[in-house]
């Protein structure tokens, strides 16, 4: 009898565990999309915040700061030239990440600018002022176009007016499509012109630039990709070398006149692979 009652206790016990688990794995997969767009979100603020609204003189000190510690360290216990040679690859690394992530959210905010323009054309289209629009429209964009809509409604209800909230949007978002934006509200406000027509004309035209954009990265893909695989080959090449046979790259690695003509090796592939970036312009935007 009270092996019985153990195993009638044991399986309940199990059944709770297991409806506990059940319950734990729906519960994760219910909010798991959930917490995923919040620190999307979140995270993508705190970029905002730290890579475009903070002035570069606050951004380079509190970097300094944050870097300074570990260049000390490595001076007083490595040596002082692996101090200088991290210090400065952080600051060259910060600065071309920081120059990455801006850009990857200049060009963002371009895709998405039509499709802004489109509500923002409805909206207006329905009866309301241009800033009422705006508003009615700005938590309807996905990021990041939607935060720069909200910073220009909360500009213009902060009394800066629509004028300069357009003028910051521009000086943040340096890009040509922003530009005929700004001018055409900017001309349509003033001088009372149709703005619903201008708007959709050129909602129309940023759609077929970016169109453009795409159809000459497609037809671009193979020349970029041997831009690509003719920088990274010798490097390849050379490590293949210096692993099967090391006597025959001592020469490169080991004399000044080795390390010169390895130097200007990397000097001309890098010229090289700017000179292809620049024939393709456009074709090597994100």
């Amino acid at each position: 009898m009270a092996l019985s009652q153990q195993v009638i206790l044991g399986l309940l016990l199990l059944a709770c565990s297991l409806c506990i688990t059940y319950l734990f794995v729906v519960a994760i997969r219910f909010w798991q999309p959930r917490l995923r767009e919040w620190l999307k979100e979140s995270t993508e603020q705190s970029l905002a915040d730290f890579l475009i609204y903070m002035p570069a003189s606050q951004f380079w000190t509190r970097f300094a700061i944050a870097l300074a510690p570990l260049v000390v360290v490595l001076g007083v216990v490595v040596s002082l030239t692996s101090a200088l040679l991290v210090a400065g690859a952080g600051l060259i690394s910060t600065y071309f990440i920081k120059n990455a992530l801006l850009a990857r959210r200049l060009n963002q905010v371009n895709r998405q600018l039509p499709d802004g323009l489109d509500l923002l054309v409805t909206a207006v289209s329905a009866g309301l002022s241009f800033q009422a629009a705006l508003e009615q429209t700005a938590p309807q964009l996905p990021w990041p176009l939607r935060q720069e809509w909200s910073l220009m409604v909360r500009l213009t209800k902060t009394g800066e007016g629509i004028y300069p909230a357009l003028a910051n949007f521009y000086q943040r978002i340096n890009s040509e499509p922003v530009l005929q934006f700004l001018l055409t509200v900017h001309l349509g406000l003033q001088h009372g012109a149709q703005q619903v027509h201008v708007l959709q004309r050129l909602t129309q035209s940023l759609r077929q630039q970016h169109y453009a954009v795409e159809r000459v990265k497609s037809l671009s893909a193979q020349a970029r990709m041997q831009g690509k695989v003719m920088l990274m080959l010798p490097v390849g090449l050379f490590a293949v070398l210096h692993k099967l046979h090391p006597e025959n790259t001592q020469t490169l690695l080991e004399t000044s006149v080795g390390n010169l003509l390895i130097g200007a090796c990397v000097g001309l592939m890098v010229c090289g692979h700017i000179l292809i970036r620049k024939v393709l312009g456009m074709a090597y935007a994100d």
